[in-house]
């Protein structure tokens, strides 16, 4: 278990946005990206659990959590506030951590800066496939009260998300048409890569579920079969692996960076 520290709180400036900052530890930078409509509190099992000694960095995107808000989102919007934390928070080298969306901006944001980050963990993203077959299907399962509603409530804790219904199938269907063409980010990649992804990204029930999870499947393994440089390992669970299977999570996590400064280790 990490050694309990004191955790700083901020706000870095992108633009009008001030995307709310944590920070705790010392040592090697562990950078977190977050997924769509998840908060940095999504994390904290994870960084519980490590046992290296790291300098943990966490944040909220726009529109979520602590962080204010802006009109017009995309996931351009979103690479920015990356950048901005990379520029402005990240340090030398850091080892960047993404989950869903997060793992799809880790992956290209590395692609466009070659050298600057030491290794990507990526958590069930940045597969090369898309999901959405019909966009609007996908508004019709996010407009629900508790999709509408429930974030509200928790974002007086922190931990919601202040996007609209059409926002949330906007983005969806960005991050998934945006897939498509992810294998060129990877081609360009020049740090070392680990991947884990859910065997049930969609869930267990029906028709939907079953397809989109093969579909998930074929796509890692025609990215394993194409960059066999990248550790990838199934876990059989859902999408949500941060808040299931935390302990495992940080394991690996301890692991991938421990060996990225082994000398004697290639990549």
């Amino acid at each position: 278990m990490m050694s309990s520290t004191k955790t700083r709180c901020y706000k870095v400036a992108n633009g009008q946005v001030k995307l709310a900052v944590s920070e705790t530890g010392q040592g090697q930078t562990l950078l977190f990206f977050n997924g769509l409509g998840a908060t940095q509190v999504c994390w904290k099992r994870i960084t519980r659990a490590l046992d290296g000694q790291y300098r943990i960095v966490t944040f909220d995107f726009r529109n979520h959590g602590r962080s204010s808000t802006a009109h017009g989102l995309s996931l351009e919007s979103f690479q920015k506030d990356a950048e901005a934390i990379m520029d402005q928070v990240a340090g030398h080298r850091p080892i960047v951590v993404g989950w869903s969306m997060g793992a799809d901006l880790a992956v290209w944001y590395a692609a466009a800066h070659p050298g600057r980050i030491a290794g990507l963990f990526l958590i069930d993203g940045a597969v090369p496939v898309n999901l959405v077959s019909d966009p609007d299907e996908i508004r019709q399962r996010l407009d629900t009260p508790a999709v509408r509603f429930g974030p509200l409530l928790l974002y007086l804790i922190g931990m919601g998300y202040r996007l609209s219904v059409d926002d949330l199938t906007n983005l969806t269907v960005e991050i998934n048409a945006r897939r498509e063409h992810v294998l060129t980010a990877y081609d360009q990649l020049d740090c070392p890569v680990e991947m884990v992804l859910a065997t049930k990204t969609s869930g267990e029930n029906g028709e939907r579920a079953e397809r989109n999870n093969q579909l998930w499947k074929t796509g890692g393994e025609q990215l394993a079969h194409l960059h066999p440089e990248i550790s990838l390992r199934w876990l059989d669970n859902s999408h949500q692996l941060p808040f299931k299977e935390p302990t495992k999570l940080a394991r690996l996590i301890d692991d991938f960076a421990r060996q990225i400064h082994q000398p004697n280790i290639a990549h």
